[in-house]
């Protein structure tokens, strides 16, 4: 039977839509969800990069007013589909206990408002700290012949990164990709795992093009089997919009893993590159490019110099390559997630 909380929580959040109100809902359903099944978030995750993507489109112009009324009509109708589906999934000891009371409206003058939510919902349950942590473990650092560079398992024969770092199967026959090279609590070096990379199997694109390659990796009797290193999961369909954040785990400089959690804002975006105000350094080239899903919605490949975000203000940028633009560059390599 559907925990009682439960049916209060979705009443509350078919109500916001009702009332237009579908950014906070859809803030709301992230927050909850955060720990929810892979099927339930990715579901999600497509409703919200569809809502996003209405909001941009509104802000450049690029669509009338009465088609965003349309297509609005549209994405609350099929949110409301969803809603209908999320108790199918979620097991009664892991609904809320309680309704989060979550409301648009302006305290009266001379009324203190003790909290709120500033912007998009930036709470996370803390388990998505836990989840970072897992998907840390199939970034790698590439080693070649001319120097270093960053990837990630995209499935268990293959790894993505960029084609400044893996540029042809020849330079690719002589690198290698270095797993766990990192330090723990007490700063001591973890035992790292080298695999050699193999152009059996290898797709790639210029650098003034997508900057990726796709290429395979030997293992042999006595390393550990790539299934241990797990792969992340690319979305091509949830491209970021200005003031979303992203996080990128990396080699910098070729050295010890590191990730960026912090002063991470999407900038903007353009045809195929994000731009991201993100950390990096050389070395980084070839890291993968979260969401706050832990969903790779882009390779990092570049400086991106000084950007302009839609609203005039000029930044410096760090420069990334949109998995939607490489999906179908990559045909029959791209992973069957």
């Amino acid at each position: 039977m559907e925990n009682q909380a439960l049916k209060e929580f979705l009443a509350k959040i078919r109500e916001q839509i009702q009332l237009g109100e579908t950014q906070i809902a859809l803030d709301s359903l992230q927050s909850y969800l955060a720990a929810a099944s892979v099927k339930l978030k990715n579901e999600l995750s497509l409703q919200i990069s569809r809502y996003n993507r209405l909001r941009r489109d509104e802000r450049k112009g690029v669509i009338s007013r009465a088609d965003s009324q349309a297509e609005q009509a549209r994405l609350d109708d099929a949110l409301l589909e969803f809603l209908d589906e999320i108790p199918k999934f979620i097991k009664p000891e892991a609904s809320p206990s309680a309704v989060v009371k979550i409301s648009s409206n302006y305290p009266e003058p001379g009324e203190l408002s003790v909290e709120k939510i500033i912007g998009i919902n930036n709470l996370r349950q803390i388990s998505w700290i836990q989840r970072g942590l897992e998907v840390s473990k199939s970034v790698c650092r590439i080693l070649t012949p001319v120097g270093y560079g960053s990837g990630f398992l995209i499935g268990a024969d293959r790894l993505m990164t960029n084609n400044h770092v893996i540029p042809s199967p020849e330079i690719a026959n002589q690198s290698y990709a270095e797993f766990n090279y990192q330090q723990d609590l007490s700063d001591n070096y973890l035992l790292s795992h080298r695999f050699r990379l193999s152009s059996a199997l290898f797709r790639t694109s210029p650098v003034a093009e997508l900057d990726y390659t796709i290429v395979g990796l030997e293992t042999s009797p006595e390393s550990l089997p790539l299934s241990a290193w797990g792969h992340l999961q690319l979305n091509p369909n949830a491209n970021p919009i200005p003031t979303e954040h992203v996080s990128i785990i990396q080699h910098p400089n070729g050295g010890l893993k590191q990730i960026v959690l912090t002063a991470n804002q999407v900038i903007n975006s353009s045809a195929q590159y994000l731009f991201y105000t993100t950390d990096t350094m050389g070395g980084s080239s070839g890291s993968p490019v979260f969401n706050d899903l832990w969903q790779v919605i882009a390779i990092h490949h570049a400086d991106g110099g000084v950007k302009q975000d839609p609203k005039g203000n000029h930044y410096f940028a760090n420069e990334g390559i949109l998995m939607s633009a490489i999906k179908p560059h990559a045909g029959d390599l791209w992973p069957k997630q």
